[in-house]
């Protein structure tokens, strides 16, 4: 009995803060969205330990066994318009390819600008 309350627990847990950050959203008027809010809320509630993980532990376990039953949509998707992909292969391979070295690209210039960034700080407190 107290495994189902801890799985209830967590699962209105896990949706209040989700409903709780769609709601912030809509009042402040902000396109942002809802679900990385929600995950980066649950991170801090989970960091500060306003929530204690083991109560959630059990729900995220159960999403985690059947999570691939949430990309059975996406499959179907593919199947539907497989002309439609296969017309459009090479133009959505390099797509993929291109995109996936452009992000690749300008994170690691970003981080090598904040890693020089941080040593310049360091140097002008007198820190190095």
């Amino acid at each position: 009995m107290k495994k189902i309350y801890k799985f209830l627990y967590g699962l209105t847990t896990i949706f209040l803060v989700q409903y709780f950050c769609i709601f912030i959203l809509q009042i402040l008027k902000i396109h942002f969205p809802a679900p990385i809010l929600g995950i980066v809320a649950l991170f801090l509630l989970l960091k500060f330990q306003i929530i204690k993980a083991d109560l959630i532990e059990d729900f995220c376990n159960f999403l985690l066994k059947y999570m691939i039953l949430f990309f059975i949509p996406l499959f179907v998707g593919i199947i539907t318009y497989y002309d439609t992909i296969l017309r459009n292969f090479w133009a959505i391979i390099l797509t993929i390819f291109i995109t996936t070295a452009l992000v690749m690209v300008i994170t690691g210039l970003f981080v090598e600008n904040i890693i020089k960034y941080k040593k310049l700080i360091k140097i002008k407190k007198g820190k190095i």
